[in-house]
């Protein structure tokens, strides 16, 4: 299925120790654990017209899962037998290079601080790292006037705020470091 189907969702349902501890989780399985409760809190995540194969060590939580998954109108769910015992191929484990508290195989920015996921335009490249700086008054280079546009909605929550880099409804202390890593850059696209 993964190699005919490259928009497949791998939704592994282990907690984060049995995800990351050796011998780890398949390449590019999103991580929702069913015991702890993570799934029923966020599947709303997941697109329901997508195929999904759930998987855990055994097959005894997938299978739980994958019910659930069911009950709620996701269309094409499937669950792996054997879980991960039963795996033969390539597994990674965890790698958090940037130490955002996000896996670097899951990671829009592996390499840069980006806890949030932030994708402003959506390319998926994280805000953190991607070429299209945070140039918030449009002329270049970055500099005191995009600084004093993010300091006037400072603590301020909600959407849309100028100077809200990435993306969580509040300016804070990442947006400030986020705008900081382009003083003086000249990196908006003319």
């Amino acid at each position: 299925m993964m190699d005919a189907n490259d928009q497949l969702i791998i939704l592994d349902v282990r907690e984060v120790s049995e995800y990351c501890d050796p011998p780890g989780h398949i390449p590019g399985a999103l991580n929702y654990p069913w015991n702890s409760g993570v799934l029923l809190e966020r599947y709303d995540e997941l697109p329901q017209d997508r195929e999904i194969v759930v998987v855990c060590r055994s097959g005894g939580r997938s299978h739980q899962a994958a019910n659930f998954l069911d009950s709620q109108g996701f269309l094409y769910v499937y669950d792996m037998l054997g879980g991960m015992s039963a795996w033969e191929w390539e597994t990674v484990e965890c790698v958090d290079s940037d130490s955002d508290g996000v896996n670097d195989d899951l990671d829009n920015c592996p390499d840069d601080y980006n806890p949030s996921q932030a994708d402003s335009d959506a390319d998926g490249t994280g805000n953190a790292c991607d070429l299209d700086c945070p140039n918030l008054d449009g002329l270049n280079p970055v500099n005191f006037m995009d600084f004093s546009i993010l300091a006037e909605n400072w603590l301020r929550t909600g959407p849309g705020l100028a100077g809200d880099l990435d993306m969580n409804e509040v300016v804070n202390a990442n947006d400030l470091r986020i705008l900081a890593d382009y003083w003086l850059s000249s990196c908006y696209e003319e």
